[in-house]
Parts: structure tokens; sequence; C-alpha cells
């Protein structure tokens, strides 16, 4: 595959996606060990307390179904089963070696435990990534940001970037308001100020038309549709914002 080609993957799938595919192939290969080990790895403390609990076949045939699941979800727009069903089965690999550590029956199996705990609370922490590109998916090339609950950009798509004049870098830490004339920040404000008590917004899954702002100064109508959700930080925003007649996103 080309770097062109890589790219347009990388793209596509995201941050997120990227992450899921590397647990996918991780998940086949750690089935792949377990449906044909060795002898002596049979034999190792760590097969021997996973067969205690259920057959290694069982084993491979869970990591197998976790991967495939990944690696179908990392294209897809809706990907928290594949990361619940990693992270769960990370915690749960992890936990039976800690307690064989305890059990005596594998007395370093707190080092795989602390790796495998570890893994987990990783994907744990991935699953929780705003991903501008994963929505931008489902928007057919528009405007994608990101925000928090204070209104700072914490991510946006390249289409966002060239219909603002706002690079990615430049724009992330920025708030909202760099994206809107002066005389309608004030009810922005006041939008997020509701929102934070409220915990939603009237304004979700609706396309308000208003006037956005370009890094240059100049002005053009936008239509924007804002979705509010939450995250494990609180309230974080989705804008898709499509320019209307004079706007430029082509």
């Amino acid at each position: 595959m080309s770097n062109r080609n890589l790219t347009r993957v990388l793209h596509r799938i995201g941050r997120r996606g990227a992450s899921l595919a590397f647990v996918g192939l991780l998940c086949l290969a750690i089935a792949a060990s377990l449906a044909f080990p060795p002898a002596e790895q049979r034999a190792s403390p760590g097969y021997t307390a996973l067969a205690a609990i259920a057959p290694l076949g069982a084993w491979a045939l869970a990591w197998c179904a976790t991967g495939a699941l990944c690696l179908v979800q990392m294209f897809l727009r809706s990907d928290r089963i594949a990361f619940a069903a990693a992270t769960a089965l990370l915690l749960l690999y992890g936990l039976v070696y800690l307690i064989s550590t305890f059990n005596g029956d594998n007395p370093r199996g707190w080092v795989g435990a602390a790796v495998w705990l570890a893994f987990g609370g990783w994907i744990a922490l991935i699953a929780t990534w705003p991903e501008a590109v994963a929505a931008d998916r489902a928007t057919g090339g528009a405007a994608v940001v990101v925000a928090d609950a204070d209104g700072l950009i914490q991510s946006w798509n390249p289409q966002a970037a060239k219909l603002f004049g706002w690079s990615t870098e430049e724009a992330v830490g920025r708030p909202l308001t760099i994206l809107m004339p002066p005389r309608l920040r004030h009810h922005h404000v006041e939008g997020l100020a509701r929102v934070r008590v409220t915990g939603s917004s009237k304004l979700a899954g609706r396309i308000i038309p208003l006037v956005g702002l370009r890094r240059d100064g100049s002005e053009f109508p936008i239509a924007l549709t804002v979705n509010a959700w939450h995250s494990d930080d609180g309230i974080a925003y989705t804008g898709v914002i499509r320019p209307l007649r004079g706007g430029d996103a082509d």
C-alpha cells in the first residue's frame, strides 16, 4: 500500500479506528496462540490458570470474536461495542493472572496482570477520545468541529480548516467564538451556560442558519447542526457545518 493510500485510510478511520485496527490484529494473534499452543507453552503457569477458568479453545474463540469485531467497527461511526468488548476481555485476562498470583499457582502472574490491566485501561481511555473524523464519515465531507463544555475546540477535520482558514494546530484549544462574528458571540456564551445547567440543548439535531467568520475576517452564511453528548470530562459538542451560497468548502 502506498503512503498516499495509507494516509487516506488513516484519515477515514481516525485515531479511534487505527487503535481498533491494532487491537483487532493483536486479538487475532492471541487467539491463534491459544488455539495452537506448543506443548511446553500449554503447561506454563499462565496457560494453566486460564484453562482452570475455561478451555483454551473458548478463550481463543473469545479473542477471535473480539478481534473481528474491532476490525469491523474500525470503519463504522459507532464503535463503542468493540471498545467495550476489547476492554472487558483485557481486564478479565489481567484479573485471571492476578488471581493466579494470589493463589500461588503463578508466582510471577502479577507481571502479566500488570501488562493486561494497563493495556485494558489504555483501550478504555482511547474509547473516550472525541473523534471529528468519525463524525465526518456520516456527514458527506462537511466541516466537523468538536468542542468541550467550555466551548474550546478539541478537534476538527480538514474541511473545517479549509472553510475557516485555521489549521488544526492553530484551532485546537481556541474558543468557538473565533468562528463567529462578534455580534453573535454573546448568544453563544449564553447558550453554553444554559446547557451546563440543563444538561441538554434545545438546538440539538436542528439545522440552524448562521453566519460564520473566516480567519481573514470575512463573513459567510452557514448551516450548523449541533449535538451535545456526555463524555468522561462532561458535556461535549459536535458541530457539522456546511456553507450556504457564498460559502466555499470545495
